[in-house]
């Protein structure tokens, strides 16, 4: 089963994150949850990370200048 590819965008010098997995968002509103929020740490000489929430999905997180460097080139 393929979930969708979420993604979340953090500032230039952010180097720690709280998120909230869409997926667990849906789960927790359907059964009257709360723990789509997770946290993570990218250090700044990273520019992208693949993070997994409490219930084990992926999700993106990609730098704010790496965001911009890569929707440049893919314009081009």
């Amino acid at each position: 089963m393929n979930e969708p590819v979420q993604v979340v965008t953090i500032g230039a010098a952010t180097t720690a994150f709280t998120a909230v997995c869409e997926t667990c968002l849906g789960i927790d509103r359907a059964v009257g949850l709360s723990a789509s929020k997770f946290a993570g740490r990218l250090d700044i000489d990273l520019a992208e990370g693949v993070f997994l929430c409490r219930r084990g999905h992926h999700v993106s997180v990609l730098r704010a200048a790496a965001a911009t460097a890569a929707s440049e080139s893919a314009a081009a």
